[in-house]
């Protein structure tokens, strides 16, 4: 592309320089600069049509998924990413993009021990979950405007224990996706925590 560039500057100079060789006296007639200036400019058109090296794609992908519980139960995802991303049309790489979280947690029964106790969590009704994810280049990474909303609430029961909690917290995520720090609220309880 660069020696086809080059080439053509190169003939276009060679083709004015003959030119005003040529024609020392315009005798009234248009200048060869002039002509050539028009000529030259009308055949390099295509460097200014060139396609944009980046392409925009829609991001629209269905999340319908359970996931079982170690003890029993499941908690049932559903609900969907949106967005779009940007490649280079060049190299497949993605350069940036932004994908928006729209999900219901539906939790049954979903069963697990923690400190040796057995817990159960269901919904109360269910907890949402929206967010919005900025990808850096290459699309592995989190920008910083990655965050998450959870709200709604949860019923959780143990060995003496029966809690429904209402739950509103926002995680800025993390940039490798792997965790985040927290804040908000869960039970009334403030809570200000990285995992």
């Amino acid at each position: 592309m660069k020696k086809i560039l080059i080439l053509s500057c190169i003939i276009a100079l060679l083709v004015f320089f003959s030119c005003m060789k040529e024609n020392t006296d315009n005798n009234g007639a248009i200048d060869n600069k002039v002509l050539i200036d028009r000529i030259f400019k009308a055949g390099m058109a295509w460097n200014h049509e060139l396609p944009d090296l980046k392409s925009t794609y829609p991001v629209d992908i269905s999340v319908d998924k359970t996931i079982e519980g170690p003890e029993g139960g499941n908690i049932h995802l559903l609900g969907s990413i949106t967005g779009s991303m940007n490649q280079n049309d060049q190299t497949n790489e993605i350069l940036d993009g932004t994908l928006l979280l729209g999900l219901t947690e539906t939790i049954n029964g979903y069963s697990m021990f923690y400190d040796g106790k057995k817990f159960v969590l269901s919904g109360a009704p269910f907890i949402s979950l929206t967010g919005t994810f900025t990808l850096l280049p290459g699309g592995i990474t989190f920008g910083t405007a990655s965050s998450m909303h959870v709200g709604g609430g949860i019923r959780i029961t143990g060995p003496n224990y029966d809690k429904t909690a209402d739950v509103n917290v926002t995680i800025n995520i993390k940039a490798d996706g792997r965790g985040g720090d927290v804040s908000g609220k869960i039970g009334g309880e403030t809570v200000n925590f990285s995992f």
